[in-house]
């Protein structure tokens, strides 16, 4: 079975960061991981977690 940390969207195609895997509430988002990483410290958490949600349909290779 397949787990998914973050369900909207929203978010396709963006960098989003969240506090821990524990606690998965997006609390930044953005089109670049600086983007995400500066609004997530401006909100209060020092050390976010970042995540790449990709696009629909969109094959990456890790």
């Amino acid at each position: 079975m397949q787990q998914v940390l973050i369900k909207e969207k929203k978010y396709s195609g963006q960098y989003v960061a969240i506090k821990n895997i524990n606690d998965t509430k997006v609390i930044a988002s953005g089109r670049s991981m600086k983007i995400a990483f500066e609004k997530a410290v401006k909100n209060g958490v020092d050390k976010p977690l970042l995540i790449y949600i990709p696009e629909k349909n969109a094959v990456h290779i890790y």
